[in-house]
């Protein structure tokens, strides 16, 4: 069984929140000595707790040497929280039965299985973070505007390697620009979608406007989120309201 261990926060102002906080009657135990405080504690009970935390801006370059020590996925996590604004940005849960929790081997590591965790919180009703994988040009696949829309909006995205961006973005502007669609780039592009996407669970993301020239969902067994024909019905249903 799961037990939620801790929510937490992230705002700009931590001694302003914690003044409003001590008003409305609650206890705080600040995480660091006076005048170094970067976050504070609420607790509820021995174990659950809410976190609260600040991240000056001057710290934003952390987020390199994060990627270089501890790899994308923590990294992208901390970016998340970086740029949250005053809002709910995690949350963790834990196993209340050690004996219950599997452990298994991989890359020469010893794991929680991740995947088991997962299914039971979706058999328990509850959304796991989707996935997607991002299509464009490389502009649109390598820079940070689209995708930190899509993590603060519980999306975590994936973009292609990097010989796989650039083919993408050729066939984009060699051919689709051009009105040339052929069956050797439909198949590069399916390929390069099932080597990411496996099941429901991750989505495409189509970025860019020609792509849904080649790529539909009508002939792909995972879900395709056109962002032209999105952009194209909201416009039309805000005409029309």
């Amino acid at each position: 069984m799961l037990k939620l261990s801790h929510i937490s926060c992230r705002v700009d102002n931590l001694y302003e929140v914690a003044k409003q906080v001590e008003e409305m009657g609650f206890t705080i135990e600040w995480g660091g000595l006076p005048g170094k405080e970067n976050n504070f504690f609420i607790w509820f009970g021995d174990e659950a707790f809410l976190e609260v935390f600040c991240i000056k801006r001057k710290f934003a370059p952390l987020v390199v040497a994060m990627q270089l020590v501890y790899g994308t996925v923590p990294a992208k996590k901390w970016w998340r929280w970086f740029s949250a604004k005053n809002m709910w940005c995690d949350f963790a849960l834990e196993d209340d039965n050690d004996n219950m929790t599997k452990i298994v081997r991989k890359n020469k590591k010893t794991i929680v299985d991740i995947e088991s965790i997962k299914k039971y919180v979706k058999d328990m009703g509850i959304n796991v973070a989707p996935k997607g994988l991002l299509l464009g040009t490389r502009f649109t696949m390598e820079e940070s505007f689209n995708k930190e829309r899509f993590y603060k909006n519980g999306v975590n995205i994936i973009i292609p390697s990097l010989e796989e961006r650039q083919l993408v973005h050729d066939i984009i502007f060699a051919e689709l620009c051009r009105g040339i669609i052929t069956n050797n780039s439909k198949e590069q592009y399916k390929k390069i979608i099932y080597k990411y996407c496996k099941g429901k669970e991750t989505g495409v993301i189509l970025g860019c406007t020609e792509i849904g020239l080649l790529i539909q969902q009508n002939f792909m067994d995972v879900p395709i989120f056109d962002t032209t024909q999105i952009h194209a019905k909201k416009i039309a249903m805000y005409m029309i309201e």
